[in-house]
């Protein structure tokens, strides 16, 4: 029998989403509700019972339209996750004081607080905009995003403005973006649609995979940023397992990828002394292990309850950004730095849970490329500040000052957000057009 086509059911049906106001949901739960009127009408079909007295039956045992959909309007009353966005607005708040400490003390030659409230307000907005944005529609433009990413990350590498050593700038009217830095979230939107549907055992899709990796790798390591080619190498790693690959395919496309990621390490001499420096900094303690050995000396004269506003002006470069970490321990203490660090473990167990909840494999896989990114940077960071990996240009999320990279992290809240709120609509239901 083909509900579909009879009009009390679907005037029932109509009845009852009515009285739901998230629109999103609709399609979803007629579906269900058709599969419940289905069974009971068979069922009443079975004990001889014509078509319309089955279908009246069914439709009596369900119960009034009106009070059904005003039940499942509770269930379905669209809520943000608490947690994710209380959190989230901690670590930016804890940049904003962190900014203003900096600013006030003189540690750098130029104002840093004010930007960082035009970017956290910024940020603010992208949160709460792509939060009721219905992210299922970026789907459809996977490929798009892939190619017009790789397309800005190429004019950027080649045609944009190098500061210290790296061309990874993109001027934008009045502002520079460092592209390369977060060109691996575009291609996470792109990729996570791309690989929804994608059969790792195929060798051409293998082979195609292996192509969607290479390509930007090897213009994000031209730049050059190691960082920002290993945070792009995990999460598409991360994105391979979430939609599928088998270990065969994933060791298939990591021998390569380690190659490419190696070989720009140990061919270029600065890079090799500041590995030298992490592992022996005492080797060379006025020039490659320099940093290491100021990072240690400051860390290790912290306190558990910090020196207050004593930090030295030109101790370590840029601690606004990369050392963030290390200004927070010495001028907060211990006690705060082990507290930002639970609150970072309590964010990315939170996100991760959510990846589970969702219905959506397109979530699955956005959530996981998200995770597998802030995962990397606040680990890299905060291990880096601590001396237990390697000096680079990775910024604490959230926390570091940088216009660019806190509005991305702002679009990853946000689109998590929004995946949440949708989290009970499965795969099969496309977005309402509006």
């Amino acid at each position: 029998m083909d509900l579909k086509n009879n009009k009390k059911i679907q005037d029932y049906l109509s009845q009852v989403c009515a009285q739901v106001k998230f629109r999103d949901v609709h399609q979803c739960l007629k579906l269900e509700l058709e599969t419940h009127i289905q069974e009971m009408v068979e069922e009443y079909l079975t004990q001889g019972f014509s078509e319309k007295e089955a279908v009246d039956k069914a439709l009596a045992q369900m119960g009034d339209a009106e009070i059904i959909g005003k039940q499942l309007n509770k269930v379905h009353k669209p809520k943000p996750d608490w947690v994710v966005l209380a959190i989230s607005f901690l670590f930016i708040n804890i940049g904003l004081i962190a900014s203003y400490f900096i600013q006030k003390q003189g540690l750098l030659t130029y104002q840093i607080f004010e930007k960082t409230v035009f970017f956290s307000i910024l940020a603010f907005i992208t949160i709460i905009g792509l939060y009721l944005f219905d992210y299922r529609k970026l789907e459809k433009y996977s490929i798009h995003i892939y190619l017009g990413t790789l397309l800005v990350l190429i004019f950027t590498v080649f045609g944009g403005i190098q500061i210290n050593g790296s061309r990874s700038w993109l001027p934008i009217g009045p502002f520079n973006v460092n592209f390369v830095q977060i060109s691996p979230i575009f291609f996470i939107l792109a990729l996570a649609g791309i690989f929804n549907s994608w059969n790792w055992n195929r060798p051409l899709k293998l082979i195609q995979g292996m192509a969607l990796l290479t390509v930007p790798l090897l213009v994000i390591l031209s730049a050059p940023s190691i960082s920002a080619g290993v945070i792009f190498s995990i999460a598409f790693i991360v994105l391979m397992i979430v939609s599928g690959a088998k270990l065969k395919e994933i060791f298939l496309i990591s021998g390569p990828l380690m190659a490419i990621l190696i070989l720009p390490i140990f061919t270029q001499p600065h890079r090799v002394s500041r590995i030298v420096g992490f592992l022996d900094p005492k080797a060379d303690p006025q020039g490659s292990g320099y940093l290491n050995i100021m990072l240690s000396k400051i860390i290790s004269n912290s306190g558990l309850f910090g020196q207050g506003l004593t930090f030295e002006r030109q101790v370590i470069p840029d601690p606004h950004t990369d050392f963030i970490f290390t200004f927070l321990t010495y001028t907060f203490g211990w006690i705060a730095s082990i507290l930002l660090i639970s609150f970072v473990g309590m964010f990315l167990l939170r996100i991760a849970s959510i990846a589970r909840q969702v219905k959506n494999n397109y979530a699955k896989l956005l959530i996981s490329g998200f995770t597998s990114v802030l995962t990397v940077q606040f680990l890299w960071n905060i291990l880096m500040n601590l001396g237990l990996a390697p000096i680079s240009g990775v910024g604490l999320p959230f926390i570091s000052y940088g216009g660019s990279q806190l509005i991305i992290n702002g679009i990853i809240v946000g689109i998590i957000s929004g995946i949440y709120r949708r989290k009970n609509i499965s795969q099969n239901f496309k977005p309402i057009k509006e």
